[in-house]
């Protein structure tokens, strides 16, 4: 199985005109402003995936920044928020990936029961603050935070009373989660509960990543 490394960091118009993918695969989302690539243009709220050789480019008289995560072969070479090595998920063929992009927003108080996903990622807040509690340990999470969450570790989120939070997500996940939820509440009580966070997918690819 290859070793793969995942990473995230926030790039803005203020300090960088174009970007040139050297990741394998490169998953964006615009927090403000825009940005261009190839013939497309990103708006706030959007996002897309780049492969290795493509580039992003901002407008240096518009206030841009975008969330940037990176999955490559090889470690981050400069500054980033966080980055991890992450394993690539068991199936019967391990060529081919989820690669999942999305947005989760959380109103006031809202909870994610204890559950689980079926792939690595990381996350980024983009505002708001949210109670992380893992088995382990329990985190408060700060808008510009970013954590790493392992396949099928439980975890539960709870977001503060105070206002709305939410985060943007990329997980590498098995085929045939392609277009599918992948949540599973752990609890089946808890899963009789309403939820009241939502979900918006921006990149759902099927990727070849192969040892070597």
């Amino acid at each position: 199985m290859a070793k793969w490394h995942i990473s995230v960091e926030v790039l803005s118009s203020q300090t960088t005109s174009e970007r040139t993918c050297s990741a394998e695969y490169t998953a964006v989302w615009v927090s403000s402003g825009y940005c261009r690539a190839q013939e497309i243009t990103i708006t706030a709220g959007e996002g897309h995936l780049f492969k290795k050789g493509e580039t992003l480019r901002f407008d240096k008289v518009v206030n841009s920044s975008c969330i940037c995560f990176e999955l490559s072969k090889r470690p981050p070479q400069g500054d980033c928020a966080l980055s991890s090595n992450i394993a690539l998920p068991m199936q019967n063929e391990n060529s081919q990936y989820v690669l999942r992009l999305d947005q989760v927003d959380f109103p006031a108080g809202a909870i994610a029961y204890r559950h689980v996903h079926p792939g690595d990622g990381i996350r980024f807040l983009v505002n708001g603050e949210l109670t992380i509690i893992s088995d382990t340990h329990v985190s408060s999470v700060n808008s510009g935070d970013a954590w790493f969450e392992a396949a099928n570790s439980p975890v539960r989120a709870e977001a503060t009373t105070e206002g709305p939070s939410s985060f943007v997500r990329f997980m590498v996940l098995p085929a045939d989660c392609l277009g599918q939820p992948t949540i599973r509440i752990l609890n089946s009580e808890d899963a009789k509960m309403p939820r009241l966070q939502s979900t918006k997918r921006h990149v759902d690819e099927l990727a070849y990543l192969l040892p070597g």
